[in-house]
This record gives structure tokens, sequence and C-alpha cells, in this order.
């Protein structure tokens, strides 16, 4: 792979806030407990990521001229990610995420304030048109706007998009993208949204693949829960790999994780159904992890994982 080989991620970078009260909650009272403030956003724990596999990363993304902002970036670029290009947008807050959770560790409420992403639009965007073209990949997160989203597929030339669906409700905005995306990585209730076909049991997993190459897309990586991970390529390989045993700590960041293992070995060259074993296991350090970005990723780190469950 030669040095100058590059990733795009385009997608959301936020501050999490979450409160964890030390005893039941009080409401309309102030309640002892602990305030965690963790980097986060699906693109940017996407990118961190990659550059823990040893990838050349840029993210691209809005952050406001505030604190929060000069503390995503500055923890990101230490990270290993580079940031030169994302906008720092003055007068508007950094996208953030604050959660309430109560001694048992449930959350009962949160507040997401991400209209700042509204800023990752054509218009930001087409100032970089020839450095997405001439990245190997590009990885988008369903955070984006409908018309960013539609850019960056009309736009991305001849370089695969790898999108990550993000939830239910977001990922209806690439219905009418599919045929322009290379990856696709939705679990079973984004798959059932988009093509409207129930996912009961694992014997559905096909049909719903077939009914995703019938509408153009390229390759399909179904996050089944405990039945593992269904893929398929269109005209290509399909099959089963089952889940990694793991010992979940904190399911944060796990999905992350394994988009950033599927862009890698795409860049390194790997075969589909390697690759989504690799993806897995950096989904399993993730899953292991009390940090939503396992500092232990490295692609050494996956493989022994790998060999261990192959025993």
């Amino acid at each position: 792979m030669r040095e100058k080989d590059y990733i795009v991620v385009i997608g959301s970078a936020n501050m999490d806030v979450a409160g964890y009260s030390h005893a039941s909650l009080n409401y309309a009272d102030s309640n002892p407990g602990k305030i965690k403030f963790t980097p986060g956003g699906v693109g940017r724990n996407i990118a961190q990521n990659l550059a823990l596999l040893g990838k050349n990363v840029w993210l691209l993304s809005a952050v406001g001229d505030d604190f929060y902002g000069q503390s995503l970036l500055s923890q990101t670029q230490a990270a290993g990610v580079q940031i030169d290009k994302c906008q720092v947008i003055p007068g508007e807050g950094t996208s953030s995420y604050l959660s309430l959770l109560d001694n048992t560790g449930e959350m009962l409420v949160a507040i997401n304030d991400m209209a700042i992403s509204d800023h990752i639009n054509p218009h930001y965007l087409a100032h970089h048109l020839a450095f997405i073209r001439a990245a190997k990949a590009v990885v988008v997160d369903c955070n984006l706007s409908e018309s960013a989203l539609g850019w960056i597929f009309e736009n991305a030339g001849q370089t695969p998009v790898f999108v990550d669906p993000v939830s239910a409700w977001k990922c209806s905005k690439i219905c009418d993208w599919l045929g322009h995306i290379h990856t696709l990585k939705p679990n079973r209730l984004e798959a059932e949204t988009l093509s409207g076909i129930p996912l009961s049991c694992a014997a559905d997993a096909p049909k719903v693949a077939d009914w995703f190459h019938q509408h153009g897309l390229f390759r399909l990586v179904l996050s089944m829960g405990g039945d593992g991970v269904y893929y398929s390529e269109n005209a290509g390989e399909s099959g089963w790999s089952a889940p990694f045993k793991t010992q979940v700590v904190n399911v944060t960041g796990a999905g992350d994780a394994m988009m950033a293992g599927l862009a890698f070995c795409w860049l390194e060259g790997a075969a589909f159904k390697n690759s989504v074993r690799f993806a897995q296991g950096c989904s399993s350090l993730a899953l292991a992890s009390v940090f939503t970005n396992n500092p232990d990723l490295s692609s050494e780190n996956v493989n022994v994982l790998m060999e261990r469950e192959h025993v």
C-alpha cells in the first residue's frame, strides 16, 4: 500500500456528555454523580479506528468555535486522524449528545444537538471534490443531510463509497442511492426499514440481500445479532460469518469499529469473506473495551483474536 493512499471519512463529530447518578434520581433537584465527556460521532469514531489500524485518514466534518470543538479536534488529531479539512464554524455550538443515566446504568433521557451537521453541505464538499475523488475509499454516515449524501453519491466518481446507516430513522435518506453504494452495513432493523422486507429469522437474510442487489447495491454486510453477519456481493460470494465470543463491556462504537474494519480490508485488497471476519474482530475489540474507540485496536491484535476464534 503506497504511503499517499488515503481514506476520506465524511460525517458527524460530537462530544458525548453522560451524567451517571450515584443513587435513584431525584427530579427537580441536584443529584450527586459522575459526568463523563467522550469524543464521539459516527464519522469521527470510524476515522479514529482507521487511524488505529494504521491507515492514512482524513475527516471532513464541522465543529463550533467552542471548548467542545477545540477538544474534539485536538483529541482526534492526537489519535492520528488528519483534521485540517474540518470546518470550524464561528458562533455555532459543536454537535453534542447529553444523556442522563440512573444508578442502574439505564439511560432515562437524552438530548442531541446536531444542527451544526448542516454545515457539511454540498458547498463545503465541492471545495474538496478533487481530494474526495482521489481517495481510495470514502466512508459516510447517515447523520449527513440528504443533500450532502446526494452530492457525495453523484460526485464520488470511481471512488467506492461505504455507508453506515446510523439508525433506522436516518437510513431512509439513502433509499434512492443504493446503486451508488459500494458497501452498506445495516443491522436487522435498518435493513428492514430500507427493504420493507421483514427479517424475522436468519433464513430471510438472502432474500433481503437479493432485494438490495436488485436495487444496485454492490456489497451488503448485514449484522443479525446472535446469528452473526450475513454478507453478500452482487454476482459474487455470500454467506454467514458466526459471531465472535465476546465479553461485552460497552456496546457504543462497535458498529463504527466494524465499518472501519471493512474499509481497511478494502484498501488491503482482502477477500470479502476475510474482510467481514476481520471487521467482526474490530467490533469484538470495541465491545470488550470501556472506551468507544479501543486504544488497543490494531491489525495485529485483530488477527490474534481471529486466530483464537478459529481454534
